[in-house]
């Protein structure tokens, strides 16, 4: 055995589908956790990858659960993975059954859900969480696009135990790190024990090249079958989420449009199944009752193998979001794969990834909500792309060194290599000193309002089934016979 592969093994748990799958549908938990356990693998280590199913009802034990062994020094191929059998003890108890008979040193999470699940399985092992954008963050824009904020208790109760467990954590950006800061004091782990210990860690997004389908490559997708061969094709690929803002974006292709006949817009992606539909119905609707509906291309989600060859056909990429603090602490990946495929790009300023792009030159970086200026960015392009293209190439190369896996995830390889626990955590569990109260509050609190909406959701169940009882026309007949015509 060589010296790189007797490094210890690392449990890795993370939300699929996986790049290597070639899935119908791709989401970012998948690119962020397969990264991880391919270059921990490649690092020497053993890894062992659970991996469940994105949107799958992880916290109610129903997702399905898959293992994958991937050998030290493993490249980009993925092995056959086996199912696993969720128990009663759901998903913490996966865990700690595969740590166990895996012999992991270390385990790696990401998504708050497999953090939760990890928090829950009484490792004894050291454990990295990383957070691909902030939870809360997100769960305030779902609460805005669902009118409610019903979901906020539940969503802390996710990550506070998570945290508190954590003993290193990682951010996509300088900002989101900064949260987790802010929250970890929250729950009295920025004391003495982990005054200059670097806690949290930045990983900032990295490019995970995505091959195209070779069976279908010569066959068009977009340009010369949906347009005009010689179209001005603006190309969006990704997910409608909660933070894109669909009435900025259409507003700015009309405009646009409206000046130039040849533009065209192709959209590879949609509605984002057990998170948020809503952005992409409003789109839908807003297309069909735009004065230039027949120049907008809903292609829907895509084989992955296709994407490249839709960014390919491409003659730029467009990015607006709505200003909310989900963009400042969350990233873009979508910018890496179009700049990566020699696309120019406009985008909103909003996460660290688009204002440094934007600051090097290598994307044009427009207001939020500003379609004016939006469209008008769009029509320069139009008139005089090679300045754009020539940009868009320089991005690639800086892409290609700044944002490689290897050097994205230093922190985390350099922390695997001699994984240890957090100086206060490891204090605690020592005995010789009791966790601050605020740490104890904390946790207790989450898990008691977690309790309080889980029931609040239980009364208003049963009431509703209720209520439809009493007003059934038999019951009600049984119930006058019974004498009862209060009801």
């Amino acid at each position: 055995m060589t010296a790189a592969a007797s490094k210890s093994p690392v449990l890795v748990a993370g939300v699929g589908p996986l790049p290597p799958e070639y899935p119908e549908r791709l989401f970012a938990p998948g690119l962020r956790i397969w990264g991880m356990a391919r270059e921990l693998a490649g690092a020497g280590h053993p890894v062992r990858l659970i991996c469940a199913e994105f949107g799958g009802g992880h916290l109610e034990g129903k997702s399905r659960v898959r293992r994958f062994e991937l050998a030290p020094g493993v490249g980009t191929s993925l092995p056959d993975g086996k199912a696993l059998e969720t128990g009663p003890d759901g998903l913490p108890g996966v865990l700690a059954r595969e740590a166990e008979s895996s012999g992991a040193a270390a385990a790696v999470g990401s998504t708050d859900v497999m953090n939760h699940a990890l928090a829950l399985a009484e490792l004894k092992v050291p454990i990295w969480m990383d957070y691909f954008g902030d939870p809360m963050a997100e769960r305030q824009l779902l609460a805005m696009r669902e009118g409610g904020n019903q979901g906020l208790a539940n969503q802390w109760a996710v990550m506070a135990p998570a945290l508190a467990r954590a003993d290193r954590l990682s951010g996509c950006s300088r900002e989101a790190c900064g949260a987790l800061l802010g929250q970890l004091a929250v729950l009295g782990r920025l004391g003495r024990h982990t005054a200059g210990e670097p806690l949290v860690q930045r990983l900032p997004p990295w490019h995970e090249p995505i091959a195209p389908a070779r069976s279908q490559s010569e066959n068009p997708v977009v340009r010369g079958r949906l347009t005009p061969p010689d179209a001005f094709i603006i190309v969006q690929t990704g997910g409608f989420n909660t933070w894109l803002d669909v009435e900025t974006l259409h507003a700015s292709l009309e405009r646009a449009m409206a000046a130039n006949p040849d533009i065209h817009f192709a959209a590879g992606g949609g509605a984002i199944p057990g998170h948020h539909a809503g952005a992409f119905e409003r789109f839908e609707r807003a297309v069909a009752g735009g004065r230039h509906h027949e120049r907008f291309h809903m292609l829907g989600w895509l084989p992955l193998g296709q994407v490249p060859r839709v960014i390919g056909e491409g003659d730029m990429g467009l990015n607006v979001d709505i200003e909310c603090a989900e963009g400042i602490l969350g990233t873009r990946n979508r910018l890496l794969d179009w700049l990566a495929g020699g696309l120019p790009v406009v985008s909103t300023p909003g996460c660290e990834l688009a204002r440094k792009l934007g600051e090097r030159g290598h994307l044009q970086l427009e207001p939020h909500a500003d379609a004016e200026a939006i469209a008008a960015a769009v029509l320069r392009i139009v008139a005089r792309p090679g300045p754009a293209r020539e940009a868009a190439k320089q991005g690639a190369r800086y892409i290609e060194e700044a944002h490689a896996p290897a050097r994205c995830l230093a922190p985390l390889l350099e922390w695997a290599a001699d994984p240890k626990p957090a100086s206060d955590l490891h204090t605690w569990a020592s005995g010789t000193e009791h966790p601050p109260a605020l740490h104890d509050q904390a946790r207790r609190g989450a898990e008691q309002s977690a309790e309080l909406q889980r029931l609040a959701g239980r009364v208003t169940e049963l009431e509703g089934k209720l209520s439809r009882i009493l007003g059934s026309r038999l019951v009600r007949l049984a119930l006058k016979l019974r004498g009862r015509n209060d009801l």
